[in-house]
């Protein structure tokens, strides 16, 4: 039986967590990643804590994609950090015929991508789940949603692309993890992004969780919704009518001490994905004509505050 070859970069919340549970289901994965991360995994393994109780699992782990001899899909699941890797180096030694997949929470993330590598060989995806990132190569699940959806750039993908989808979503679901192609993955990638980064933006401007924000910020947390779906039909993505409400809906079912990883860690003084989230939002409605004050009044003022914001 053919076991395909996935390699994921960035063994943080994201990257560890999936990389430890396809692992543990028999799945050919390994890890690249850097200083303290790559010597913790090399060490003990990735420490993961989910409902299954705490364990360390002994991925296989280097430190370059140029040590990677084989991979058919390269799942990227670093932050999208203001002052992260550069894609150009991040894609160093990528194998010659791998499909990168991209899982960040920025709606510019699979262009950049693309701008590398070719739209040909990018699936733009969207991870979902409550992943929280404890220290170096060391990851709580704390339940809700488990699942990576993502599909091809576009509809015309031809057969062996999609055979490899279909593996994958396979190998995903056999470790666990709610694995899906969708035929309309922008749709996901920018309704996701409408929760994200308007969660994320506004919890850091005023300094509070999700349950403060959908009530005494009800409306201005719609609105910076409804400016995100503004920006995605202006760039061709057939929104549904009433996503913004169902995006509120969901917001109204997540925990009210909620937080992004965003906000966190904009509060704790250090880089942050505000210019890939909010700031991508702000370019975007830019470039078509689209009036999104609010992103950008968030956008300016958290930048302000500070050298590392």
């Amino acid at each position: 039986m053919y076991l395909m070859d996935i390699t994921i970069i960035g063994a943080g919340a994201v990257g560890g967590y999936f990389g430890a549970r396809l692992y543990e289901s028999g799945a050919r994965v390994t890890l690249v990643a850097r200083g303290e991360t790559l010597r913790a995994v090399r060490e003990r393994g990735v420490r993961v804590t989910d409902a299954r109780g705490a364990r360390e699992v002994a991925v296989p782990v280097v430190g370059s994609l140029h040590e990677v001899e084989r991979a058919d899909v390269v799942l990227v699941a670093t932050k999208a950090l203001g002052g992260g890797t550069p894609p150009q180096e991040l894609f160093d030694g990528l194998p010659r015929t791998a499909i990168v997949a991209t899982t960040q929470n920025a709606v510019e993330a699979p262009h950049q991508a693309a701008g590398i590598v070719g739209s040909a060989r990018v699936w733009p995806g969207v991870v979902r789940g409550f992943f929280i990132h404890t220290g170096p190569a060391s990851v709580e699940y704390r339940g809700g949603p488990l699942s990576y959806t993502f599909g091809t750039w576009d509809r015309s993908a031809p057969d062996p692309v999609r055979q490899l989808a279909a593996e994958f979503c396979a190998a995903l679901n056999t470790a666990g993890i709610e694995g899906r192609a969708h035929p309309g993955i922008w749709v996901d990638v920018w309704e996701k992004a409408m929760f994200v980064t308007t969660f994320g933006g506004l919890g850091a401007f005023v300094d509070k969780p999700l349950g403060v924000l959908r009530t005494d910020y009800r409306s201005t947390l719609e609105a910076l919704m409804r400016e995100v779906a503004d920006v995605a039909r202006a760039d061709g993505v057939a929104l549904p009518r009433d996503a913004v409400e169902r995006t509120m809906m969901f917001a109204d079912r997540m925990p009210e001490a909620s937080t992004s990883s965003m906000q966190r860690d904009i509060a704790a003084g250090g880089d942050s994905e505000l210019d890939a989230q909010v700031g991508a939002i702000v370019r975007a409605g830019k470039r078509h004509g689209v009036d999104v004050r609010l992103h950008d009044l968030i956008f300016t003022a958290l930048r302000n505050r500070g050298p590392n914001r």
